[in-house]
């Protein structure tokens, strides 16, 4: 090889598979593989789809290979090393094992073998070389998001072994290609990721996606095929203003993962991978990069502050310095999870029913779903049916579901509809809590409807106004607050509220065939209201406060938030600390903040206010995705472009974005007139 790009390529591509082998590791696996390169202990019958067992081979090999290419490893160019590597290798090569997944065959297997036989290539005959290219070859350039990422990769390590320029140009230029902003699988509009059609997977394939982009901008950094300053800004974006808000730290809102969910131990550590490829690049945000490593790594850090609402994929994420919460929703553009199509996530039905996550420490749901029951996924309304009725993945079948955000501030709403359960579900995320709210609950049939507020590991005590409680299970006709974990929960409407805080047990398996691990025990605590079989129109509202002392809850200390209106028309509250007002208008109409101020929309919509010395800031943003123009009408007098006045009030114009931007909200700061 002798062109020089390649050459640096090639040496960046085998440093990290070569840095610190685990030689006690390869031992091990030296001990168990036979003179035919066998490891016995490996299943080379089977077939699984999901959980192919087979290609633990080519995982093991890649442990001995890589401790064999390692100058610093105690068995670099081990000879008797080599003399086991090669009888493995022509193994799997001779009997070119295959699954009936199209994964593991144009994915799975290329990918092990592409850097097996990278860190062999100078010990490869012939034939083994010629037999593994053939493998490699299955890895076709023309997929999609992070299906594509992976095959390139693939084709660039085959481009190294054939040392071919215009290969490697081609595999790169479609990596390139796809680090791009569009309606399709990949990078968002508004920096989510989607996989397997309209399905929100920041933290799942774009998770793999980030990691591999960022690593082989770094790879390409000062070559001829380095990434251009566009493609570096968009992966930056994705990172800083994708990624990064749906994680406190590296513990991970469970909406994000997709399928992934359930795989024992699922953090967002793929992270702080990232931050080291991006540091060297020219990106302009260091100081935003820099903040994010920090946290990875140090609880204390300065934490990430503000309020976002992905309106591509019906998520707001909601970060304050104690906690992180969102909501989760979704509507006839998006899917609400992937399809089983590996049996992983088996009972997600509701994963996206106006869920809420909730973290403080971050490890409240850490590895809990095993023994989660799946029909009490924090924040949604659900009919307890007897088993998790309907189809798995489904889109929604409505168009209103969405957020308006002032950056700081966010309101979240959707109109519900799932198999003759109809509810309207609002979420307004503030600085110290946030308020739920729910209108128009109907079901027609004979099961029980609940909404649950959270379900979560149990830390510690639950206390109520009566003191704290055994263990068990809980009815109260009415409950002004609960407290635990911290956490103050508080009711202010007559609910009917139930309560669990119990060991539970559970298997990974029941929601996983993929899952190698056996039984879970956990003690949990649950905390739901029963609005009963059949209802009709009811309504809920909760408040949950993170942080909040219980000496202070005993104190009667109260979040200083009032609901102006809870109807299947309009769903609004106001916290008068904050000057914060939050408004979903399922339909034209008025509101009326306090005596005498008053406001009004022309068009459904979705409305934000935070009144300052002297302005008023309206945020706006139509939770159908569509263009809109719409007029808001206030009872003060305003100054600022675009605006007409009538005695004492006034009409403002917002004309909310379509394509791209369609959902985004739109903030107008004003003057408020004396």
């Amino acid at each position: 090889m002798t062109d020089p790009d390649l050459q640096t390529i090639k040496q960046r591509m085998l440093a990290p598979l070569t840095d610190a082998p685990d030689a006690e590791h390869a031992r091990a696996l030296l001990d168990k593989l036979s003179a035919a390169g066998i490891w016995p202990d490996t299943d080379y019958a089977c077939q699984d789809p999901a959980y192919w067992k087979t290609i633990y081979h080519l995982y093991n090999l890649l442990v001995l290979a890589r401790v064999y290419r390692s100058s610093g490893s105690p068995l670099s160019s081990d000879a008797e090393l080599k003399q086991s590597i090669v009888p493995a290798l022509d193994h799997w090569l001779d009997n070119d094992f295959t699954n009936p997944n199209w994964w593991y065959n144009q994915i799975g297997t290329p990918g092990q073998l592409s850097q097996i036989l990278l860190l062999l290539e100078e010990d490869l005959t012939s034939s083994q070389r010629d037999k593994g290219l053939e493998i490699l070859r299955r890895a076709e350039l023309g997929m999609t998001g992070q299906n594509l990422v992976w095959v390139a990769d693939i084709t660039a390590r085959r481009a190294l072994l054939e040392d071919d320029p215009e290969l490697i140009q081609d595999a790169f230029q479609c990596i390139a290609d796809e680090i791009r902003v569009s309606f399709e699988e990949g990078i968002q509009p508004d920096f989510s990721f989607h996989q397997h059609g309209d399905c929100l997977y920041s933290h799942g394939y774009g998770a793999g996606f980030a990691s591999d982009c960022s690593r082989i901008a770094a790879l390409l950094a000062g070559t001829r095929f380095a990434f251009p300053q566009e493609k570096i800004d968009l992966l930056t974006g994705l990172i800083l203003d994708g990624h990064q808000w749906y994680a406190r730290g590296i513990w991970q809102d469970f909406g994000a993962i997709g399928r992934e969910l359930v795989r024992p131990g699922h953090t967002a550590a793929f992270l702080r991978q990232i931050v080291p490829h991006l540091l060297p690049l020219p990106t302009g945000r260091e100081p935003e990069i820099c903040a994010l490593q920090s946290r990875l790594s140090d609880e204390e850090a300065a934490p990430l502050i503000g309020n976002r609402h992905f309106w591509r994929s019906d998520i707001m994420a909601h970060h304050r310095p104690s906690f992180y919460a969102s909501a989760r929703m979704y509507s006839d553009r998006l899917l609400n999870t992937d399809q089983p199509c590996n049996r992983e996530a088996l009972k997600s039905h509701h994963i996206a029913d106006g869920t809420t996550c909730l973290l403080r420490t971050g490890r409240e749901y850490f590895d809990i779903f095993p023994v989660w029951d799946w029909h009490k996924i924090p924040g949604t309304t659900v009919a307890l049916t007897p088993d998790m009725a309907g189809a798995l993945c489904r889109r929604g079948s409505r168009s209103f579901a969405g957020g308006v955000s002032d950056g700081t501030s966010g309101l979240a709403a959707f109109d519900f509809e799932r198999d003759g359960l109809t509810a309207r579900k609002s979420f307004l995320f503030l600085d110290d809590e946030f308020l739920c709210l729910g209108a128009g609950i109907d079901y027609p049939e004979e099961h029980p409807v609940i909404t649950t507020v959270n379900q979560c590991h149990l830390q510690g005590e639950v206390i109520t106004l009566n003191g704290s409680l055994s263990p068990g299970r809980h009815t109260f006709s009415e409950l002004d607050w609960v407290h635990h974990d911290n956490i103050a929960y508080f009711f202010p409407t007559p609910s009917k509220i139930c309560l669990e805080n119990e060991k539970r047990t559970g298997s990974w398996q029941e929601i996983s065939a993929y899952s190698s691990a056996g039984s879970a025990e956990h003690d949990v605590f649950t905390l739901w209201l029963d609005h009963g079989p059949q209802p009709t129109s009811a309504t809920y509202a909760y408040v949950v406060a993170p942080g909040m002392e219980l000496s202070a809850v005993q104190k009667g200390a109260n979040p200083d938030i009032e609901i102006l209106a809870n109807s299947p028309q309009l769903q609004a509250a106001r916290h008068s600390a904050q000057s914060v007002t939050g408004a979903a208008f399922y339909q034209s109409g008025k509101l009326e903040i306090e005596p005498g101020w008053t406001i009004s929309v022309d068009q459904p919509c979705l409305l934000l206010l935070r009144q300052g010395k002297g302005e008023l800031s309206i945020s706006l943003a139509n939770p159908k995705n569509e263009e809109l123009r719409a007029v808001v009408e206030v009872s003060q007098l305003l100054a600022g472009d675009g605006i007409e006045t009538t005695g004492d009030h006034s009409q403002i114009s917002f004309h909310l974005p379509d394509g791209m931007k369609a959902g985004q909200s739109q903030t107008r700061v004003l003057q408020i007139c004396r």
